[in-house]
């Protein structure tokens, strides 16, 4: 095999087929207008997955949800920590890596894929980046701590958008009316929740408390639903919903709040499947690229799982399984859908070995300058400490 002779002009980099490469030349690539083009082909490849689903038969969970919602979503986020180079555009919370970037996606548990999301720095509060589409007319999301907001639930009532979340203690809503409880019910009326409950006017009915509680800000009011009931450790559990008793009775909310937790299988695909947790960008360009770049890489892996059911009929329960071993055995045979489509159009394998051996120089050097900044940084503690 020809080797390409070596190059040492500013950029440092060696000569392939008569032009110059250097390390940063791959990542200069990455701009911000590249990272938003594949973001709309990862939106592309979604709703390409979406069409070849068509009327698949949703997860049995969701039972009478669908006939009652137009969707079931979950908000949530992941975060990835970045290199310290990034602090500047996405600080973080940790010391040690003082750089991070969180994904913020509006999940829909119909298919487990996204419906909408966004790419901010970790300090960005989740309900900031709640997408609009959490507040569509006939829905209803799900949605953690991190999303308690009470101007963001009066828009969702006003759109006519419905919502299941966990209520935060310092949450203090007036009751309206008690449905399940025991204690003065008449007298709880107009008080607040924690007034009430430690006034003992309002006390749990069999584990449960089921009361309608108004909500309040900057003058907007609306109605809500507030629902108690006890954990298996004998904890008491609150949720904030809007979803009417004749949908769900009060233990149904709780047994329904844990569906949000399926948004993890999501995650879980993302950063230990297609390697969201690998990404070593500094510059927003580059982690919006190769972060949609990892979305595209699910959407594929979807399409292998549609064909896998079409032949061998794969029963539901291993879904989960079988999802996160088809996400793992495309990302390792990414080189070889590499090789073949460069070969295709027309690029021999001595240049396709060429590239491969490019590859390999720049992915040693840049470790060799790690380790070196690594001993160096040990050697000064150790003289500091002398």
């Amino acid at each position: 095999m020809a080797r390409a002779g070596v190059g040492r002009g500013h950029s440092g980099g060696r000569a392939l087929t008569g032009q110059k490469l250097s390390p940063s030349a791959f990542f200069e690539r990455f701009s911000d207008a590249f990272g938003q083009l594949m973001r709309e082909v990862a939106s592309r490849a979604i709703r390409a997955v979406r069409e070849a689903v068509g009327e698949d038969k949703p997860f049995n969970e969701l039972g009478a949800l669908l006939d009652e919602f137009t969707d079931v979503q979950v908000a949530d986020s992941t975060c990835q920590l970045l290199r310290r180079l990034a602090a500047d555009w996405a600080p973080s919370t940790s010391e040690a890596r003082p750089a991070a970037f969180k994904w913020h996606a509006l999940v829909s548990l119909r298919d487990e894929l996204p419906v909408a999301d966004d790419v901010t720095s970790q300090r960005t509060q989740d309900t900031r980046a709640l997408p609009e589409e959490a507040l569509a007319p006939g829905t209803l999301t799900f949605m953690d701590l991190g999303y308690t907001d009470t101007g963001r639930y009066l828009d969702a009532i006003e759109a006519g958008a419905h919502f299941l979340v966990r209520l935060k203690a310092q949450h203090d809503p007036k009751v309206l009316r008690v449905h399940v409880g025991k204690g003065e019910r008449v007298r709880a009326r107009g008080m607040r929740l924690t007034d009430a409950l430690l006034q003992g006017v309002l006390k749990e009915e069999g584990g449960v408390i089921d009361v309608d509680v108004r909500l309040e800000k900057h003058g907007r009011t609306a109605c809500a639903r507030v629902v108690a009931v006890e954990g298996p450790q004998g904890e008491r559990r609150w949720y904030l919903t809007t979803v009417g008793r004749e949908v769900l009775t009060a233990h149904e909310v709780a047994e329904a709040y844990r569906l949000r937790w399926r948004v993890e299988l999501l995650f879980k695909a993302l950063k230990s499947g297609v390697g969201m947790s690998a990404l070593r960008a500094t510059r927003p360009g580059a982690v919006l690229s190769l972060v949609y770049a990892k979305v595209i890489a699910l959407a594929l892996s979807r399409l292998l799982e549609l064909s896998l059911r079409q032949k061998a009929g794969e029963p539901d329960s291993q879904q989960a399984t079988g999802r996160l071993a088809l996400v793992l055995a495309l990302a390792r045979c990414a080189p070889l859908l590499l090789s073949h489509a460069m070969m295709s159009r027309g690029v021999t394998l001595e240049q396709l070995e060429e590239r491969i051996l490019l590859i390999a120089e720049v992915t040693a050097r840049s470790r060799q300058q790690r380790r070196e900044r690594e001993r160096r940084k040990r050697e000064a503690s150790l003289g500091s400490g002398g």
